[in-house]
């Protein structure tokens, strides 16, 4: 049986990835996982540690022939003591493979496409070629529009038996825009505290990262003040904060920027930005001009592509990005 998990929303992929897991874990499936992006930080070519459920698989070292010699090995061979496999493949570059290499994979996976004690589960960005032909569910995760990102947030709230006002709700997009890893994360912290949030509660507990450096950095990049920017970044990066959380946070307040400021020219339009972010970003509403912002918000997405393919890492993209606009 064949699982294709793809699109643009990684975190969607690692949710439904894991659920697909939890099914099939119950029924003794041995887990083996493979993942030919060498950018992750997760080393997948070993099995995560649970002795019941999930064997230690050598080191491959990254090596994709060889990785893909064990795949087919374990995609052809039955186990002696237990012939239930789940077999995930991450990020596999099927561009990249002889045409020897291929057919053997297709052949492979033609023989198990049927086969319930083998599930083989591709997570990537873009559905595989290698698939067309196959019989396979597909699972699509797509970037949430505003109604999926609240249905989201609902959900994970009540899977953690916490309840967020509608201003909660509003003041974690606000600040973290449509990264549901962030979002998740916060609110699972949330739980730990209080089983009813509200909007003074987000500002009140949300630790990290240290919003007052956010904003004041917000306002470093207003003033025009580039070596404030520059000590208020590090700043933030040293204390501990994640250096992707903080590019994703600055993403986020420049689109934010942009909305209150469309909304000063249309105030008929209606934004889903917090009036507390609203207030804080006036600075940076008030010292450009919006095709300024769209541009900066443009360089930014810019970066994120060559962060994603590692030519660069968070924290130089953000000075870039300084000393570019400052």
């Amino acid at each position: 049986m064949i699982y294709s998990i793809f699109g643009t929303n990684d975190f969607k992929i690692i949710l439904e990835l894991d659920k697909l897991i939890d099914t099939f874990v119950l029924k003794n499936y041995q887990i083996y996982r493979y993942n030919f992006n060498n950018q992750t930080k997760d080393n997948d070519n070993i099995q995560e540690d649970n002795e019941d459920t999930q064997k230690e698989v050598e080191d491959l070292n990254n090596n994709q022939e060889n990785i893909l010699t064990t795949i087919n090995h374990h995609l052809n061979i039955k186990d002696l003591f237990n012939s239930n496999k789940i077999i995930i493949i991450k990020y596999l570059k099927e561009n990249d493979l002889p045409k020897k290499d291929y057919k053997f994979l297709q052949h492979s996976l033609e023989k198990i496409e049927n086969d319930k004690n083998i599930i083989t589960i591709f997570a990537s960005k873009k559905p595989l070629k290698l698939l067309e032909n196959l019989k396979t569910k597909k699972i699509e995760c797509k970037k949430f529009e505003t109604n999926q990102l609240n249905e989201f947030i609902e959900e994970t709230a009540k899977t953690n038996n916490v309840k967020l006002t509608l201003k909660a709700k509003n003041l974690l997009i606000s600040f973290f825009n449509n990264d549901i890893g962030i979002i998740y994360n916060e609110i699972i912290k949330l739980s730990n505290y209080k089983n009813n949030i509200n909007d003074t509660d987000i500002l009140d507990l949300i630790q990290e990262p240290n919003l007052s450096n956010i904003f004041s950095f917000t306002d470093a990049i207003s003033a025009r003040n580039k070596e404030l920017a520059i000590k208020l970044l590090w700043q933030e990066y040293n204390s501990g904060t994640y250096d992707l959380m903080i590019y994703g946070i600055v993403i986020s307040q420049i689109r934010n920027a942009i909305l209150v400021k469309e909304q000063k020219k249309h105030p008929e339009i209606k934004i889903d930005v917090h009036p507390y972010v609203q207030k804080k970003l006036m600075p940076l509403v008030n010292n450009f001009e919006l095709k300024q912002l769209k541009t900066m918000y443009a360089q930014l997405f810019k970066y994120d592509l060559q962060l994603k393919k590692g030519k660069i890492n968070a924290i130089l993209a953000l000075e870039l990005f300084i000393a570019k606009y400052i």
